[in-house]
């Protein structure tokens, strides 16, 4: 289990073109303590994927490390392990949380480490997934975007509300997922969080949202679409049924084009495994130095954001015209290549190729490389026997 600031990296998995990545850190930690001898042995598996700019709480993956244990449940010796190393006398545990922890950069921390079986898949185990945005409270329709909320909640086809490449594994799989909750509620500058309907009254623009969203798996870049639909309907330019319309396949086969949310209020918060007993190791030292470290971090935040609010203050002193000039408020949370003059209405937008139609392009193409493979061949073929 770890945590880690999404917005000081490219992403949570190892990518060609930057080592600046969450796993690229990780793999190198663990390699530095021999924790693991390769990373490609090691079966790295990670609950979920969080893309550029979003943090993680409490992430899971699965891996084989080295263990100093041989009592310990679900330790094995590797098949081709030498017969006369196996006559080790039982110990504790190697002490993983302070040997990765003294390696890691203080933006990504293990919180703790449980033993699991061999069939144990981080990814696929997982039964629920929860995700927390947050954004400016502003002169947002609270209540509209409660409404829309609640409309996300049970099974439905996401293929709308998230993005699609031309990619053969995305453009094949299913876009079904459950959604057991999808919520708002305000947290007041005090720092109490009360449901929407209970937000005392005159509200503070400077109070934050926090949206919720559990389900049992999740898509690409689906809660920033999501939050995006989220803004147009909190700021009027559409209604809460939009997003009924929008998860209705049949009314609206092909998704019209909006852009999406900013990355770094996400934070994919928690992974849960039904009925799988994980026996979590806790180290009570560096949970207290982690704490620590999230304090100063938040410390710092918090007091660059008074000096913002003084300064705000100010400016509204010396030109009492502009106090009432939320749009910086709620254009935090615009969403890209979206024009703040001119709203067009979400079904008067052009559309991009429904899925059918992306699995068709996928299908044409892939015959037309079979039949240029083909023609190759024989190509080759021909030329081989006019040798001969």
């Amino acid at each position: 289990m770890f945590l880690y600031y999404g917005w000081e990296y490219e992403g949570l998995v190892q990518q060609q073109d930057t080592v600046n990545t969450v796993e690229e850190v990780i793999k190198d930690a663990l390699l530095r303590t021999r924790l693991i001898e390769s990373w490609n042995k090691c079966e790295w598996i990670r609950s979920g994927r969080t893309d550029k700019g979003v943090s993680a709480f409490r992430q899971i993956a699965s891996l084989i490390v080295r263990s100093s244990d041989p009592e310990g449940e679900h330790v094995f010796w590797p098949e081709n392990a030498d017969p006369h190393s196996r006559i080790t006398p039982p110990h504790s545990e190697l002490m993983y949380l302070k040997m990765l922890n003294g390696v890691l950069p203080k933006n990504i921390r293990v919180l703790a480490w449980a033993p699991v079986a061999l069939d144990f898949n981080a990814r696929f185990s997982c039964t629920k997934r929860v995700y927390k945005y947050a954004f400016p409270r502003g002169d947002f329709d609270l209540e509209a975007i409660r409404k829309a909320c609640s409309l996300l909640i049970g099974e439905h086809d996401f293929r709308n509300i998230c993005r699609i490449d031309l990619n053969k594994a995305r453009v094949e799989m299913s876009y079904v997922r459950m959604v057991f909750d999808a919520s708002i509620s305000v947290v007041l500058e005090s720092g109490e969080r009360v449901e929407v309907s209970s937000e005392p009254e005159p509200h503070s623009p400077y109070s934050l949202v926090e949206f919720t969203m559990i389900s049992s798996g999740f898509l690409w870049h689906q809660i920033r679409c999501v939050m995006a639909l989220m803004y147009e309907i909190g700021k009027g330019n559409e209604k809460p049924e939009v997003i009924s319309e929008l998860l209705d396949i049949e009314k609206t086969p092909r998704k019209p084009a909006y852009g999406l949310a900013p990355s770094s209020p996400l934070c994919l918060f928690d992974c849960s495994y039904g009925d799988i007993d994980l026996k979590w190791n806790w180290d009570l030292i560096s949970l207290h130095k982690i704490k620590s470290h999230l304090l100063n971090t938040w410390a710092d935040f918090k007091t660059k954001s008074m000096i913002l609010r003084k300064m705000i203050s100010g400016l509204e002193e010396m030109m009492p015209e502009v106090k009432e000039d939320l749009r910086g408020l709620t254009d935090f949370l615009r969403p890209s290549g979206s024009s703040p003059r001119v709203y067009v209405p979400l079904n008067k937008r052009p559309t991009c190729d429904g899925l059918e139609e992306k699995r068709e392009k996928m299908r044409a193409r892939k015959a037309k490389m079979d039949e240029a493979r083909k023609a190759k061949r024989q190509r080759l073929e021909g030329e081989a026997e006019n040798d001969g």
